[in-house]
């Protein structure tokens, strides 16, 4: 893996570097469009692995985090550092055609890991005592939960709150404050699934659209339902009322052409 990169290698992992630094800067600066810059980070670092290897990538990588560290300061490197290791880890799974499954339980799981890890370091690099954080929460949940039975009150549904809902969400939650790093890492993981999802569709969508051989995503049975899921979506909006703005006809017509076009692909 370690070796001596050739001026081609540098050339174009720079090149690449910078434009994935462009996009980082303009999510962090620009008022409006900053979620389409982040998604757009990533898929340039997944392009120089699948168009050089990992080594290249992580070459660029650190070019990216010297120059995001004198530009932002060291503040905006753990941004940085994660959505250009997203793009390294799609490029790297993409290169490969791993399965679609194993793409989103890994990338999941490693990028919450990577984002509680950055928390953690975070907040004891300020200061602020993990114990606080935990009773700030524990105040939070608390007021939350009386509001919800002031309303319960409020509507006749005091005693259903009571005796059958408090219970059994008091108890989750010492469970989930006695083991705060557990719970933490769990609802992040679950905050994190739909993220990971959405970043590797459209990366996924945007490398097969520049001529890339990789699999696509979703495929498999995976595909099948979403698309069953779009179907079923699109079978339920009604003729009239909605059903007339174009969206929902777009959505109809376009729902039919992927129908076809799985036909096509199965014959």
């Amino acid at each position: 893996m370690f070796r001596k990169l050739t001026a081609i290698e540098i050339a174009e992992g720079a090149l690449l570097a910078d434009i994935g630094i462009v996009f980082h800067l303009l999510s962090l600066y620009l008022p409006i469009g900053k979620s389409i810059f982040q998604l757009l980070t990533p898929i340039v670092f997944a392009i120089i692995v699948l168009r050089r290897d990992f080594y290249v990538g992580l070459m660029s990588l650190v070019v990216a985090l010297f120059t995001i560290a004198i530009i932002s300061g060291p503040g905006r490197l753990p941004l940085m550092l994660l959505e250009a290791g997203a793009g390294l880890f799609l490029g790297l799974v993409m290169k490969h055609r791993r399965g679609d499954l194993f793409v989103v339980l890994v990338g999941t799981t490693s990028g919450t890991l990577a984002f509680y890890v950055i928390i953690l370091v975070s907040d004891l690099i300020l200061g602020i005592p993990l114990a606080d954080l935990v009773k700030g929460l524990q105040l939070t949940f608390s007021q939350g939960v009386a509001l919800l039975g002031l309303v319960a009150s409020s509507i006749g549904l005091g005693p259903l709150w009571q005796h059958n809902l408090l219970p059994p969400i008091n108890a989750f939650a010492t469970w989930a404050f006695t083991y705060w790093w557990f719970s933490y890492y769990l609802f992040t993981w679950v905050f994190v699934l739909p993220v990971v999802i959405v970043v590797y569709y459209v990366t996924n969508l945007f490398v097969r659209m520049l001529g890339y051989d990789v699999k696509p995503f979703p495929s498999g049975w995976l595909d099948a339902l979403l698309f069953w899921l779009l179907r079923t979506f699109t079978r339920v909006i009604p003729r009239d009322g909605i059903g007339k703005y174009w969206i929902a006809k777009a959505l109809r017509r376009e729902v039919r052409r992927l129908g076809i076009a799985r036909q096509r692909s199965k014959s």
